[in-house]
């Protein structure tokens, strides 16, 4: 009974050391070609993506937000204050507020190859998020979160990108690369038919929440798409968002991953240090340890009397 039970034990044991060789592969593979090596290339799966804009026109003077309403039956207040000050200061653009129903409509119009994919997602933060990919690239224009205050008109990115002959805008984000929470692009743009092409091949499970989002459809798999992308001379970077919008509560959707993520980031002079130092301290004890054992088998070996280890030796190594 006990020989099969450990028989039992081995074999799941084993499993489960399969599944995670092959979890951590895939991971690992993915990161390893997206963000190392920038060798993902792929042609364009989506039909409605294959429609090529003009990257040499002036970014469209529409503003694009998407709710979905599924933290609130209603816009908080404070998100209306914040939208109020980019309707404010943009008084000829347009704007267009989607919700689920109107995203739907979009994806059954110009995207029904993306459906499958869009409701598969088990989070609507990931369709939120490709939602503005959708929006963006089909109408061009302005994408904002809800939680983003305007402090200055984006006349002078759109003015700067057309001289620039670049066409599309996009902000740098903590603690690398680009968010997606502010996006601004010509319709049609290859970058975001290459973004919403590539959804297949990111849509993995990255074993914690947070990480789950970010690079399956989030900022971490816009700013990985961007590496990749051939013309990175079309993009305009906003190094200081500042002069032009104050983020007023972001990542309100991170679960306790993210949290605890940020929390050592923002913590990670001291967190590396101590990382580093007990690398080192555990390479310094095992390569100790196997000089000693490698002495102890020579003494064994060569020694008169094969069950005693010399003091001098031991000594010599401390």
């Amino acid at each position: 009974m006990r020989i099969r039970m450990k028989y039992i034990l081995s074999i799941l044991l084993l499993a489960i050391a399969i599944v995670i060789v092959v979890v951590l592969g895939r991971i690992f593979e993915y990161v390893y070609l997206e963000f190392i090596s920038h060798s993902h290339s792929y042609g364009l799966h989506c039909a409605s993506c294959r429609k090529s804009g003009d990257t040499h026109a002036r970014i469209p003077s529409h503003i694009h937000q998407v709710f979905f309403f599924e933290t609130s039956p209603e816009i908080p207040s404070d998100l209306v204050a914040a939208r109020q000050t980019c309707l404010n200061i943009h008084p000829g653009y347009g704007y267009t507020l989607w919700n689920k129903t109107a995203i739907n409509q979009l994806i059954d119009a110009h995207y029904p190859d993306v459906r499958e994919l869009y409701e598969s997602y088990d989070h609507w933060v990931k369709r939120a998020d490709v939602a503005r990919y959708l929006v963006i690239h089909h109408y061009g224009g302005w994408y904002l979160d809800f939680d983003i205050e305007c402090l200055n008109s984006f006349d002078k990115l759109t003015n700067k990108a057309f001289k620039e002959k670049r066409s599309i805008v996009v902000r740098l984000t903590d603690p690398v690369g680009f968010s997606n929470d502010f996006i601004g692009s010509t319709p049609h743009h290859p970058f975001m038919a290459e973004i919403i092409s590539s959804l297949p091949m990111s849509n993995r499970w990255f074993i914690f929440p947070y990480p789950s989002t970010v690079l399956v459809t989030g900022p971490t798999y816009f700013w990985g798409r961007f590496l990749n992308y051939v013309h990175q001379e079309e993009f305009l970077v906003v190094g200081n968002h500042s002069e032009y919008l104050h983020l007023k509560h972001g990542s309100s959707w991170h679960t306790w991953d993210g949290v605890l993520i940020w929390y050592f980031f923002n913590r990670a002079g001291f967190f590396f240090l101590i990382v580093f130092l007990a690398i080192m301290a555990l390479a310094v004890v095992l390569y100790r340890r196997r000089n000693i054992r490698q002495l102890i088998d020579l003494n064994r070996n060569f020694a008169p009397n094969k069950h005693m280890l010399l003091r001098d030796d031991i000594t010599h190594l401390s």
